[in-house]
Order: structure tokens, then sequence, then C-alpha cells
């Protein structure tokens, strides 16, 4: 009886020795990991390759590029698990359609799902996200002038200004900073950063670095015109935005109103679809009907982006 216990004492110790053992471990390899995602990480600023949506250079692959910019246009770091299951869930709800209403139901739900998600939302998300740091930056440009007006260098000014700057242009300048950390050149990052998010008041902040570093001058007098052409252009937008309202709702209307007219009939008679499908010139009807409402669609689209 007691070598029995004494066994079973054993074997516990043994089994939370190898317990312990293992999760030591897990805890090591953990530490690993992170030890290398952070060189990783290090080793890819330093070569100027893609990292976190939004470093660049020379060395990128085109794929990388577009890999970037599609990151940037989503609002979220596209990986590797993305490229299936975003196709994945467009591709299922292809399937709910076809469920519901057969191949006629599938196209349209694919379609309606890959220019709702996969378009229209992310370029809203991303104009909205762009006009948020538009109006962000005369406020940055002002506090840089200020910290120049004591007497502090170009970039020490704007390493100031990062600190008092929101979300989200707060996250772009954090980048920029943490390149010049790294021994990128500041004015780089920013032209390289205006030109992958598509902002061209970074681009002037940009040109006015690289006027006062190559020929030693003030910017305060460029990135004070710069403050004022940011101001006009948004209070001209929004005259603009307000004079055109009519123009887009209507614009609106018209690009729906085909599409759930035909989601309207499909569910209260799709027997009437049907016999579109089952003829041949009734299948040319409905791909001639989805050309034309698809180029219309673009026109519309074109029009609104004009105004």
């Amino acid at each position: 009886m007691i070598t029995i216990n004494y066994i079973g004492l054993m074997i516990i110790a043994v089994s939370l020795l190898g317990l312990g053992a293992a999760f030591w471990i897990l805890i090591q390899s953990q530490k690993a990991q992170k030890l290398k995602q952070l060189n990783n990480r290090f080793e890819a600023v330093l070569r100027k390759r893609v990292v976190s949506e939004a470093y660049t250079g020379s060395r990128q692959t085109t794929w990388q590029r577009l890999r970037l910019k599609a990151s940037i246009y989503a609002g979220f770091e596209i990986k590797n698990a993305h490229l299936i299951i975003i196709p994945g869930i467009f591709f299922f709800i292809g399937l709910i359609g076809y469920a519901i209403f057969g191949w006629l139901g599938a196209s349209l739900f694919f379609g309606l799902s890959v220019l709702i998600i996969g378009f229209v939302v992310p370029y809203y998300r991303l104009r909205r996200k762009q006009a948020l740091i538009v109006s962000q930056i005369p406020i940055f440009i002002d506090q840089i002038l200020r910290s120049l007006s004591t007497g502090r260098s170009l970039e020490s000014a704007i390493r100031l200004a990062t600190d008092e700057t929101k979300p989200p242009f707060r996250y772009m300048l954090d980048r920029i900073i943490r390149e010049a950390d790294l021994g990128a050149d500041m004015t780089d990052s920013f032209t390289q950063t205006a030109e992958l998010h598509d902002l061209k008041e970074l681009s002037l902040i940009a040109l006015a670095m690289r006027i006062s570093n190559n020929y030693g001058s003030s910017p305060n007098n460029m990135l004070e015109r710069v403050v004022q052409m940011i101001r006009q252009q948004e209070l001209a937008r929004r005259e603009l935005a307000a004079m055109t309202g009519e123009t887009r709702i209507t614009a609106w209307v018209l690009g729906l109103t085909p599409l759930l007219l035909v989601v309207y009939i499909m569910m209260m008679n799709p027997n009437y679809i049907n016999l579109l499908l089952q003829e041949d010139n009734g299948k040319t009807i409905l791909i001639t009907a989805f050309t034309l409402q698809g180029i219309g669609t673009l026109l519309l689209w074109r029009m609104l982006k004009s105004v």
C-alpha cells in the first residue's frame, strides 16, 4: 500500500515537472517568436520594405506595392489569409443567392457584395479618413510654426508637433518619425507617405522641408501659404457639396432603382425572371440590361467624383 502510494506520488511529481517544463518551453518559444518578429520588423524598416501598411521603398516589388495600396484602401493590413477569406465571403454570398433565386440570384448577390463591400464602403471610409487628416494638417502646421518661432529646427518642430497631433494623422506621423529614427530621410518619408495615401498636402510639407534643407531658407512663409490654401479648399469643398447635394441624391436614386426593382421582382415573383432565363432572347436581354446598368453606374460614379 505504501509502495503504491509512493509510486502514485512519483507519477504526480513527474507529471507536474513535465507540465512545468512544457509551460516553460511555451513561454520561451513565445518570447523567441516575439523577438524574431521584432527583428524582422526592424530589418524590414531598415530595408524600406512593406511594414504595417505604411512603409515604402525602392526595393518593393509590384505585388508588395499593390498589396500595400489595397491595405490602405481596405483600412486594415491584408495578410495571406485574407486573400482566401475575402473571396470566400463573396463566394458564400453568391451561394446564398443561388440557393434562393438560382444563377441569376447568385450573379446578383455576388456582384452586389463585391461592389458594396469590396469597393463602395472602403472607398467612402478612405475618403472620410483622408478628409479628417486634411482637416488636421493646418493645426499640425500651426504647431510647427509656433515651434519654429521659438528657435527650434524644422525636424525638431515636426517631432514636437507630432506629440500633440491626434489620430488618425498621428499614426502616419509616428511611422514617419520611426523611419527617421532608423536612418531614413524625413523629407523622403513625407513624400512617399503623401504619394501612398494620395495626400497632396503632405507633399507640400515635404517640398517646404526640401527647400529649407537644400537652400537654407525659412519654411515659415511657405507653410503659412499651405495652411491658407488648405482652409480655402475646405471651404470651397463644403460650398460645392451643399450646392450639388440634390444632384448627388438624384444620382444615387438613378443608380439603385433598377437593382432594387430586380430584387423586388425576384422576391415577389421569381417565375417572372425564370421565363427570361428559359429563352435565349431573355438571357440576351438580361445580360444587356446588367451591362448597361454597370456602365451607367460607372458614369454616375465618375460624375459624382468630379463634383
